[in-house]
Parts: C-alpha cells; structure tokens; sequence
C-alpha cells in the first residue's frame, strides 16, 4: 500500500471507472514525463490522421459509386411523344349544380428511365353540369405526371394553368381565374404505342371578382399514344 501511495498520486478531475469503483490517481513516473506526452499525442494525431484518411476515402468511393449508377441509368433513358385523351365522369363539390362530363386533350414528352417515366404536358380541358345553375368548364393547363411500373405504371399528375367558369342562369358567376388539378392514374402499357388507363382528380377554379370558387372531382378513363 505504501509503494502504492509513493507511486500515485490524487489528482481532482481525473477519475477513471474500474471494476465498479473509481480511483482518480495520476502515475507521477512515466506518464507524467515530458517524452511520454509527446509520443502519446503523437500517436494520438496518427490516429486521428488515419481515421479521417478512412473516412474521406469511403466517401469519395461512395460518391464515384453512386455517380456512376446515376449515369448508367441515365444513359438508357429514352424520351417519345405523348398525345393523349380524356373522358370524365365529373361531380361538382359545394354547388348548386349537378353532375356531368367532360373531356381533355393532352400533349407531352415523357422521359422513360428504367420503372420510371417524368411527362410534362400541355393540355386542354371542358366539363359541362347539368341543372338550374348549369356550369361550363374551360381550362387551359400545364403540368405534370410521374409513374412508377412497367406493365402497369401508377403514379400521382398535378397541373396549373387558367380556367373559365361560364353559368348561364347567373352571369355574375361567371369569371376567369387560376385553377389547378391533382390526381392519381393507373395505365397499362403492354400495348405497343398505346398507354390505356383510368384516373380520378380534385379540381378547382378559384374565386374571381363576384365569382365564387368552383370545385369539381373527375373520375374517368384515359388513352395516349406514345411515339
């Protein structure tokens, strides 16, 4: 105990955990020497070297990876024309009118990456509601849809643009203001150069001067030819 006392000494703050107890003693021999400490920090910056050598180098293997797997699937994309059509089934939200249909036309082109396909397209849209508030549906718009599959593709279509509400019973509803669309589409495309499909949207026209907002969903079926 003695050799043990004259060996270390207590140093408040440096405590190390054992075996369930703490002792904080200090070797005042080797440790505490001047040599000591610089072959321990030195040893300690080659450590520290060597790890962030390892690191940089996994990145940089990580980021050559991915880089080369985004180029080799970006190489075998392909981009055709769309033309397509639409036949809706459409149901006014929140108005006075009834049911109706309508019909859209629809030009794209669609980038086809492996299960993937990006198509921005310009289209044009008409919905015609039945009853005592009778509403006529113009939209013009831009936008775009992302399917997921090969042999059946579903994905999510959002578009913007400009819409006119025309009522006949009351013209003061009638007005022209931004409208957007949002919706899902389910396709199958075993067929060579044709896409066929169902979809269903929310849309809305938004509320101009003594106009209201005009809301609608669509549910219908779909064809396009892509070339």
């Amino acid at each position: 105990m003695r050799h043990f006392v004259r060996k270390y000494r207590f140093v408040p703050g440096i405590c190390d955990v054992r075996a369930g107890h703490t002792s904080c003693w200090l070797f005042m021999g080797t440790m505490s020497s001047p040599s000591f400490r610089i072959r321990h920090g030195a040893r300690s910056l080659a450590r520290a070297r060597s790890v962030l050598r390892k690191r940089r180098a996994f990145r940089l293997r990580s980021v050559t990876v991915a880089a080369f797997a985004l180029a080799s699937w970006c190489a075998s994309a392909e981009a055709k024309t769309t033309v397509a059509g639409d036949l809706d089934y459409a149901a006014p939200i929140d108005s006075h009118a009834n049911h109706g249909w309508g019909f859209g036309f629809r030009l794209g082109q669609q980038l086809h990456l492996p299960l993937i396909t990006v198509t921005p397209e310009l289209g044009f849209t008409y919905h015609g509601f039945t009853g005592d508030a009778s509403a006529h549906v113009y939209r013009g718009i831009a936008g775009l849809r992302l399917g997921v599959g090969e042999i059946f593709r579903i994905g999510p279509f959002a578009h913007l643009g400009v819409g006119r509400v025309s009522v006949s019973e009351t013209p003061d509803y009638s007005h022209t203001a931004f409208t957007y669309d949002a919706g899902l589409f389910l396709d199958l495309t075993v067929i060579p150069f044709l896409d066929v499909g169902i979809h269903g949207a929310y849309n809305r026209i938004v509320s101009g001067g003594p106009g209201p907002t005009f809301q609608f969903a669509t549910v219908g079926a779909h064809a396009a030819l892509v070339f």
